[in-house]
């Protein structure tokens, strides 16, 4: 052998350990961390094309995810039901339009369409069309009802694992097939600036006729926010609030969860509809069961935005109902029923057949805000290393945060190595901290990464800094 070829043979190691010194000394941080134990926290980096494992850390403990749940139930909607699908949700009458006026009802026929209502995909929208319709027919006034009719799922709106304290507040709002604002109930407070002081409810929308709420909450210290907790499950019109909210406000919004998401459709529909001169005479009702009558004449067919869309929304921005509602769209599409328990065989048949898994993971929902989930590094690395095959797998990779400049990304990575390259979703909640994701490293090979964090006893800020830094020294390695 050559001295040079031997030499080299001899140095690999050592070069192969300077290549990749920051990845090390970001690691060894972690395991080093006094407020963290190191049962409580794993890692996996793995070269996509290689299969190199570069670093790892208890690589397969099971540990809370948090929201890179939405890695799975996302992946699950596009293989399932194609990037070009589309939600819909169908208006009908029933009865006799006689001089101007509907002698009776208007029927709502949910579909999960749960992009309606959203200042995100245009408030008003579907309201401003549904309008033109009943226009067009020359109804000015209805005599009958309105009818929000949620059949097409289940009237189960969360999963039993879904932490109490989260019931009641927007993110925990669940899904369900008619869906207005993501399920929100949006309250206005006017806040003193006394702390301490009980703060005023002046408003809530939709006007639910039976909610009532407790308010508790009182003005906080100067600059704080929302610290409030609303407590009240799915069709619990008792409710209340508890907690601090930004101290001199007028208005002050908070988001609760709709007790009662196909009626709360139906009041926000019936209020901006009289807002444009319709005149509405009857009831506004839901039901879960009831289908729409047989003889009813359809006014509007409405589409929603293709999933691809849809997707790029909820990982960007990690919304909870909307990937609920596409983990459970995906069971009805293979089942032609839904459930969580249908949503959860769905996505364990494609785990399966993607990587061939059935070990290191434990899921009870689509959004990740149950604490009974279970997954390990080393099961999502080898996850996003296969999907990489998939004919959807560069819309899916396009709709992860970019490191610097979208989603929950925006904020970190300036000025980095890892700034518009490193595309990650990550999770948090209570105790939990998690990224998931890939980058280029240095030789512009795909890496495939994931880190999670349970229980960590110091300051959530200074954790996501040292991750941050590990995820940049992930894109530095070789």
């Amino acid at each position: 052998m050559k001295k040079s070829l031997l030499l080299l043979v001899l140095l690999w190691p050592v070069l192969a350990f300077s290549q990749n010194t920051n990845l090390n000394e970001a690691v060894q941080e972690l395991k080093s961390d006094p407020l963290l134990r190191q049962d409580s926290w794993a890692l996996m980096v793995m070269n996509c094309e290689t299969g190199e494992v570069i670093a790892e850390h208890n690589p397969d403990s099971m540990l809370i995810p948090a929201s890179v749940t939405k890695l799975f139930s996302t992946a699950l909607a596009l293989e399932t039901l194609g990037d070009t699908f589309h939600f819909r949700t169908g208006v009908f009458y029933s009865g006799s339009i006689n001089n101007n006026t509907l002698n009776g009802d208007i029927w709502f026929k949910g579909g999960a369409d749960p992009t309606i209502g959203m200042d995100y995909w245009g408030k008003l929208k579907f309201i401003d069309a549904l309008y033109t319709e009943i226009k067009s027919l020359g109804i000015d006034t209805i005599r009958g009802d309105m009818i929000g009719q949620a059949a097409f799922f289940d009237s189960l709106l969360i999963p039993s694992t879904y932490p109490e304290d989260d019931y009641g507040n927007y993110y925990g709002a669940g899904t369900s097939a008619l869906i207005w604002d993501g399920n929100r109930v949006e309250l206005d407070f006017s806040t003193s600036w006394s702390v301490g002081q009980a703060t005023t409810l002046k408003s809530f929308f939709p006007p639910f006729p039976l909610l009532k709420i407790d308010n508790k909450t009182t003005s906080g210290r100067s600059g704080t926010g929302d610290r409030s907790i609303v407590w009240g499950g799915p069709f619990d019109y008792d409710r209340m609030i508890d907690g601090t909210l930004s101290p001199g406000k007028s208005s002050f919004k908070v988001y609760a969860s709709s007790p009662d998401p196909a009626l709360g459709f139906v009041l926000a529909a019936q209020y901006y509809l009289e807002e444009k001169g319709l005149v509405f005479l009857g009831e506004c009702k839901s039901t879960y069961s009831y289908s729409v009558p047989d003889d009813a004449i359809e006014i509007l067919t409405w589409e929603s935005p293709s999933l691809l869309e849809i997707v790029n929304h909820v990982n960007t921005y990690s919304h909870n109902v909307t990937a609920e509602t596409l983990f459970k769209m995906s069971a009805k599409k293979l089942f032609s029923v839904t459930s969580y328990q249908h949503a959860l065989i769905a996505l364990d048949s494609f785990i399966v057949k993607t990587v061939g898994d059935t070990l290191n993971y434990e899921f009870h929902d689509g959004c990740g805000l149950s604490k009974d989930n279970r997954i390990s590094p080393a099961f999502v690395v080898k996850f996003l290393q296969q999907i990489r095959s998939k004919t959807w797998f560069e819309n899916y990779y396009a709709s992860l945060p970019i490191a610097g400049k979208t989603g929950t990304l925006k904020s970190m990575f300036q000025g980095s190595v890892a700034y518009g390259k490193l595309r990650a979703k990550s999770g948090y909640m209570k105790t939990v901290r998690a990224y998931s994701g890939y980058v280029e490293n240095l030789n512009q090979e795909p890496i495939a990464f994931s880190v999670i964090v349970n229980n960590y006893k110091g300051n959530a800020y200074a954790l996501k800094k040292k991750l941050e830094e590990l995820m940049i020294a992930i894109a530095q390695s070789e």
